[in-house]
């Protein structure tokens, strides 16, 4: 339930957005303000792949004896050698290579716009298989249950039930820098990365997904609420100061959206265009006032137990086409060094095949970060060991179930760190990275 000083806060915002639309309207003035953010900006943009990407079939090995042993353990889930994209490589370090779905960021990887993140999940601390097996550190809760392992993804933290989210606790601290909108935007379904303990995100609607009302419904719908706001009936009053508010906001975005139209044409899938969507609320900026946002959406299908190879291909496409167009649109921005894109997902999945020629739920997974100005073209963390029941595989009989050698926790804060939080804000974000002597994962 939304409390008292959430809703005078975001009353407070959406009559800010009122009363500031007049004199975004003038575009010398937006372009004016445009010069003063655009230096500051910086933006995240969290991607969770709904129902465990397959992250084995993302970064293949390449080098011929580790692909051997690859392909025995993948059986019939493993991909050529010769169809996969090579990933440039430091001297001496092993080769990978990227599924053939993902040319557009193998490309950013190759030049250095986009890295890996190898062996990452949930971790209460840092572990060995023996550890784990023996009980003597504890398995993160619900451990391969899906809305579990999405919200610890989201919240950074392994409990069950997790509360916030580390996008929404980010939003906490930077309410001053994110102009007239709350500092989170969610253009995906409901979600625990983006709830703070002050802040959840506005919802990001248009495009193929929603209709918006024509301007004079639109307007005549807000007279309703504004005049139902005043009514004597308690419950009647708040619903309609909420419509309003939200009324409020969706104007102030669509200003947004409408300020600057984009040039790059993105594909026309439901995903595509939630990443359109955003990109249009990066370009219009300067109408919102932001120097520093948060964006929410999913990519809903990787629960590939069954007949796993052709749907796992085309749901990388979409993402890689995808991705391609939003980097291409952040191009025409100038602004692909003050976005990053990282993905989540909630578990990666089995090496071994299962009977249905798919793979089942496992544990650490690869994960990408993208953009950001970050130093690209490498993986950053430690790939599993092939070996199925040898020293990274959890599972007896060996399955191919990876044990973390990062956590979520040291994943996440690099980025809260890349976004420019304090030490102390990084402590209070997230809370667990003191159980990791690591520390967060550098991205410069």
């Amino acid at each position: 339930m939304m409390n008292r000083r959430r809703f005078l806060t975001r009353t407070a915002q959406a009559s800010l957005a009122a009363a500031t639309s007049t004199f975004w309207s003038n575009s010398s003035a937006a372009r004016a303000f445009a010069q003063s953010v655009s230096s500051t900006y910086k933006a995240i943009v969290v991607i969770t792949l709904n129902g465990g990407n397959d992250a084995n079939n993302m970064l293949v090995p390449l080098d011929p004896a580790e692909y051997a042993e690859y392909s025995l353990m993948r059986g019939t889930l493993a991909l050529p050698v010769s169809s996969c994209i090579p990933l440039n490589t430091a001297s001496g370090a092993p080769a990978y290579g990227m599924h053939p779905s993902m040319k557009n960021v193998a490309a950013l990887y190759n030049s250095g716009r986009a890295l890996a993140v190898a062996g990452v999940g949930p971790m209460v601390m840092p572990a060995t298989k023996a550890q784990i097996i023996s009980g003597e550190v504890p398995l993160p809760a619900s451990l391969l249950s899906h809305p579990v392992g999405i919200a610890q993804w989201e919240s950074s933290q392994v409990v069950q039930a997790p509360s916030t989210g580390w996008g929404g606790r980010i939003a906490d601290l930077i309410a001053q820098q994110s102009g007239s909108l709350p500092p989170v935007l969610n253009a995906g379904p409901n979600s625990t990365f983006t709830v703070g303990n002050s802040f959840q995100a506005i919802a990001l609607q248009g495009g193929s997904l929603f209709s918006p009302l024509p301007a004079v419904l639109d307007n005549a719908a807000l007279q309703l609420a504004q005049s139902d706001a005043s009514s004597q009936n308690a419950l009647v009053s708040q619903v309609a100061k909420f419509r309003a508010s939200a009324m409020q906001q969706q104007v102030l975005m669509d200003q947004a959206m409408q300020h600057a139209p984009l040039k790059t044409v993105f594909p026309t899938s439901t995903f595509a265009l939630t990443l359109q969507r955003i990109a249009q609320l990066i370009s219009g900026r300067s109408v919102l006032g932001a120097s520093r946002q948060i964006f929410y959406t999913q990519q809903t299908g990787y629960d590939t137990h069954v007949d796993q190879m052709g749907t796992h291909a085309q749901l990388l496409q979409d993402l890689d086409s995808s991705l391609g167009a939003f980097f291409a649109a952040l191009d025409e921005l100038g602004m692909t060094n003050q976005v990053l894109v990282c993905t989540h997902s909630d578990f990666c999945r089995s090496m071994a095949c299962n009977t249905d020629a798919g793979s089942d739920h496992a544990w650490a997974t690869h994960q990408l970060i993208l953009g950001g100005g970050i130093r690209g073209g490498r993986i950053l963390g430690t790939m599993p060991d092939l070996e199925l029941g040898g020293s990274s595989d959890v599972t007896n009989p060996g399955l191919g179930m990876w044990l973390p050698t990062t956590s979520v926790t040291q994943m996440a804060s690099g980025i809260g760190n890349w976004f420019g939080l304090t030490a102390s804000q990084l402590a209070s974000v997230f809370p667990d990275l003191g159980n990791f002597p690591a520390g967060m994962i550098q991205l410069s």
